[in-house]
């Protein structure tokens, strides 16, 4: 509590009271433990006033006091957070200038005793009035500077998701009438999802989809890290060798576990390596979700292999299968965000999390799709059509590839076999009956 209040006295030039009389009246009844002192000061001289050490101001006027005059008044010594207390010659009306604008109304006719009283209050609740000032003004300086570290933690992200991007393949190639097409939606402003789509040479691509587990920029960064140890082709001399993807994600592990700090890092991937001249593809999983190939004939099939997440177990082995391709076979590579990416029909609730297969159903409405680019279009208006999808659940990542019918690349000439091979077999020389789509010189 204030050892002493201090208090200026002021009348409007309408008043017919004098402040000096009033300064007596108020110290001849002040009866409160804390001392009060009086200070009589020209109405002139309010505006320019330092109100740093006034703890309250009793303004004399008249109830028809101007407006214009009263509201501007009462409104910097509001400001300024100084109560206000009004003594008017006669009993205002209801919704005068003076209640409008806060001032605590009293009667020069009343007792003393009673402007006294009424000053003793106001003084009181200022010490609070004052406290809770000094609260506000600090949360606004501290809200202000969160504010501003919220706006740098945003730019920060925003620089984060864009460098993470460029990780990811600019646009995804075409070969022998193999083409591809991806989808990458974080959940934020990065994700835990990374995907690759490589030519490794005239013939071979390789399709890399890996997720690591955990969200936000731990995930992401593990994502990077990833990225640059993933080894799919081995150069030496003039000659190189297409790592096959059980090796490739052995290697991967291997080097997963190497960087490992003391807290454990893992995450699940899956990768395959396609011959698009041969229509041939080899394909391991590391806990990953399994691909789902469509056949032209309708059915469906789960590509499933063996092999545990990666960063976990030194010495994983990593099952490989090997399958041939039709033409028009569809695969389709994800992560298992799409498992609540589709929720089931009349969910409501935290039953809009859960996990469900309708993923599937969706995935089965893209068999008759011509092209790879189309099937990613389509699967991504039907996540825009989802309930709630501005805020997915988990970060969502698809590659398509479609087998259409077998192509010489743009690129190929005469002094190439394999095109040498395509003429031959439009004469008719070509084996053209070996599953998958083969082709080979006839005997």
């Amino acid at each position: 509590m204030a050892t002493r209040w201090n208090v200026l006295v002021s009348a409007l030039e309408a008043s017919t009271a004098q402040p000096e009389v009033v300064v007596r009246q108020l110290e001849s009844t002040w009866r409160s433990a804390t001392p009060a002192a009086f200070t009589v000061l020209p109405a002139a001289e309010l505006a320019t006033a330092e109100f740093r050490t006034v703890d309250a101001v009793v303004l004399l006027a008249d109830r028809g006091a101007s407006q214009s005059v009263v509201l501007p008044l009462l409104e910097n010594l509001e400001e300024a957070g100084v109560p206000v207390l009004a003594l008017l010659n006669d009993r205002p009306e209801e919704g005068n200038p003076f209640e409008y604008a806060g001032a605590l109304v009293g009667v020069l006719d009343d007792p003393v005793e009673q402007w006294s009283a009424l000053l003793h209050g106001l003084l009181h609740r200022t010490a609070e009035v004052k406290r809770l000032r000094a609260e506000v003004a600090l949360n606004q300086r501290f809200h202000g500077g969160l504010r501003g570290e919220i706006a740098k933690m945003h730019e920060e992200l925003q620089l984060a998701a864009l460098v993470q991007r460029e990780f990811l393949p600019r646009d995804t190639p075409t070969i022998h009438g193999v083409d591809f097409a991806a989808l990458w939606r974080p959940t934020n402003y990065v994700s835990g999802d990374i995907y690759d789509v490589i030519r490794l040479d005239e013939d071979h691509a390789g399709i890399f989809v890996a997720d690591a587990v955990g969200h936000g920029v731990p995930a992401a960064l593990m994502t990077m890290v990833i990225c640059r140890s993933l080894i799919t082709k081995e150069i030496t001399g003039n000659s190189y060798r297409l790592v096959p993807p059980s090796e490739v994600l052995a290697r991967l592990n291997a080097e997963m576990i190497r960087r490992q700090g003391r807290t454990t890092r893992f995450a699940t991937a899956v990768y395959a390596l396609v011959n698009c001249r041969e229509r041939v593809m080899q394909l391991a999983g590391a806990g990953h979700p399994p691909p789902v190939r469509l056949l032209p004939n309708g059915a469906s099939e789960s590509l499933v292999t063996s092999g545990g997440l990666l960063g976990v177990f030194p010495d994983e082995e990593y099952e490989q299968i090997e399958l041939a391709l039709s033409v028009d076979d569809r695969l389709l590579f994800y992560t298992d965000g799409f498992e609540q990416a589709f929720p089931a029909e009349q969910a409501v609730g935290d039953a809009l999390r859960k996990p469900t297969t309708q993923y599937r159903d969706e995935f089965n409405q893209l068999r008759c799709l011509p092209t790879a680019a189309e099937m990613i279009e389509t699967i991504n208006k039907r996540l825009d059509d989802q309930s709630g999808s501005l805020h997915q659940i988990d970060d969502l990542t698809l590659v398509c590839m479609h087998a259409g019918p077998l192509a010489i690349n743009r690129n190929d000439d005469d002094t190439d076999p394999y095109t040498a091979l395509h003429k031959q077999a439009a004469a008719g020389r070509v084996r053209t009956d070996l599953p998958g789509g083969g082709l080979r010189l006839a005997s």
